[in-house]
């Protein structure tokens, strides 16, 4: 999601746009201002392969600027850049400031060490310590995971004792690291996003989510301006000596933002561009060391919305689900009224349309294999615990 926003918001500035990207079909056409698209590992299975082939592709094809848009930023911080090609080309955090919030245990540590509100949390190391709990509901959250695969809502005793078989099985507490379990907080789920240099804030905005979408993503976003918000991720910048992009996940409750999630990168700035913050450009300028001013905030109440991940999550219910969501995408009623489209530029790609019937066509007929397919492509390029290890241990030997 973030990938395909970056690409069609670069082109809408008058960027040229190379994709980096593992072998396979994507589930929704490559947007059609993309020059070209490099074929590198898969990050998930290779982080270091990818780091490689990436640096070779920007060497020898002259980019000015390279935008990790997932977890790459990981072994970005991990090499030093400054002896690379990629040195003046991506900002990214000194490795220590990134494993201060890159697994979701530091990263609980690290809110706690500057007094940003969280949900009441612990930690446990051991299947039997998880089994001892007694009061679900409950989050419990591997270390490294994305919401969908490392995130287990727990609502009875009877799923705990089966997850923490599961866990126990899989090798969860092979480590001394443990999970961070995490008390449920009532409110709308809000996402703050910013853009540093070297610890001074340069962009920043937030939204909520108005309607949940596939894999713990956003549906529908509206923009909101809360000076709580803004204050808590600039010092949570500030605290790290933060360098580049850095968003938060959290909930919206009376008193005001709970944080569940911190995430070392961008996400998803299509919201933050209709609302007239342009955190990417902020990002360019950053990566080639400019030291930008900082951008004011943006229009609140600006509403967009992603019509894919409307729909796969209509297929992770229904068949009716899926026609439901079309017909509302087709009159532009109900969520869609007043909304503008994120992922998609029909107007500027048509190509893409052809794609997205046969989509719509896949979801209604099979949707539980086309979820399945989408999933497997997500899933190469997203961080695993072993992905995380690799990076740590460093750069392999050169052959």
């Amino acid at each position: 999601m973030t990938s395909r926003q970056v690409a069609v918001l670069l082109a809408e500035a008058g960027h040229d746009v190379d994709l980096l990207a593992p072998a396979g079909r994507p589930p929704l056409r490559y947007p059609s201002s993309l020059q070209r698209a490099y074929v590198v590992p898969a990050f998930g299975a290779d982080p270091w392969g990818w780091l490689n082939a990436a640096e070779k592709i920007v060497r020898e094809g002259g980019h000015d600027v390279v935008i990790p848009t997932g977890d790459q930023v990981a072994v970005f911080s991990r090499t030093d850049v400054a002896l690379t090609w990629l040195a003046g080309r991506v900002a990214v955090p000194r490795f220590p400031a990134l494993e201060r919030v890159q697994d979701k245990i530091s990263a609980a540590v690290t809110l706690t060490e500057i007094g940003l509100p969280q949900p009441e949390s612990f930690v446990v190391r051991s299947a039997e310590a998880l089994r001892q709990i007694s009061d679900p509901p409950l989050y419990v959250k591997l270390p490294i995971g994305s919401a969908s695969t490392g995130v287990h809502h727990v609502t009875r005793r009877e799923e705990l004792l089966r997850l923490a078989d599961r866990l126990d099985t899989e090798g969860a507490f092979a480590t001394d690291g443990g999970l961070l379990v995490q008390q449920p907080v009532q409110g709308p789920v809000i996402s703050a996003q910013s853009v540093f240099d070297n610890g001074r804030l340069v962009a920043a905005h937030s939204y909520l989510h108005t309607r949940p979408g596939s894999r713990g993503g956003a549906a529908g976003k509206r923009g909101v301006d809360l000076p709580s918000v803004s204050e808590h991720i600039t010092l949570l910048g500030a605290h790290i000596g933060w360098h580049g992009a850095l968003s938060m996940d959290g909930i919206l409750t009376d008193d005001g933002p709970v944080w569940i999630d911190v995430n070392p990168r961008l996400v998803e700035p299509a919201n933050a561009a209709r609302s007239g913050v342009d955190l990417l450009g902020a990002l360019i300028a950053v990566s080639l060391g400019q030291s930008p001013s900082s951008l004011p905030v943006g229009e609140p109440d600006v509403v967009t919305h992603q019509f894919v991940q409307a729909l796969w999550a209509a297929g992770e219910q229904s068949r009716r689900a899926v026609w439901r969501e079309l017909w509302h995408a087709a009159t532009r009623t109900g969520p869609y009224r007043d909304s503008t489209e994120e992922l998609l530029a029909p107007l500027r790609e048509p190509k893409a349309i052809a794609g997205l019937f046969g989509l719509c066509a896949a979801l209604v007929t099979a949707p539980a294999g086309t979820l399945r397919r989408a999933v497997r492509n997500a899933d190469r390029n997203a961080m695993t615990a072993h992905t995380w290890q690799r990076i740590i241990a460093g750069a392999p030997p050169a052959p």
